[in-house]
């Protein structure tokens, strides 16, 4: 009995070894990041109607800046992946941007300066592959709709 407890206990810890050496092999189909890049997934949390979720992305470093709003430019291609009927996020040409030109009163602090993405659609079945220049960090905001619909006013 306690050799059959035993062997029971050494599978189930084995278990999120093996989801997670899946989850790796399973983004395999994907190309691998090309010099000077780095590739990200984002994976996010099932949910119920994931229609009512949405995705952004944010590329960027931190960096020093001031009080103003700074923004990071560049281009963030949508790539097919052919044969699987998959897409991707290919992000090119990120420089600095624009920014306010308020007076500041403190000095400048390292924060995290980024470009947005609009809003992607949400999918907990596959990640949301994104490949960035070295150097630059993904982060990403989920956003869900009100179940609330609101009229609107008619002229």
């Amino acid at each position: 009995m306690k050799t059959l407890l035993s062997l029971f206990l050494i599978a189930v810890s084995l278990l999120p070894l093996s989801a997670a050496e899946t989850n790796k092999r399973s983004y395999s189909m994907f190309p691998a990041p090309e010099a000077g890049e780095q590739r990200y997934i984002i994976e996010v949390p099932k949910q119920t109607d994931e229609a009512d979720y949405r995705l952004q992305l944010f590329i960027g470093k931190e960096q020093m800046a001031d009080c103003n709003q700074h923004v990071l430019s560049g281009k963030m291609e949508r790539r097919e992946l052919k044969g699987w009927g998959y897409h991707y996020y290919v992000v090119r040409d990120l420089n600095n941007g624009i920014h306010t030109m308020m007076i500041c009163r403190k000095p400048a602090e390292r924060r995290f300066v980024a470009m947005q993405s609009g809003l992607l659609r949400y999918n907990s079945r596959i990640g949301t592959v994104v490949y960035v220049p070295k150097g630059y960090t993904v982060r990403y905001r989920i956003w869900k709709a009100e179940e609330a619909l609101h009229p609107a006013q008619a002229d």
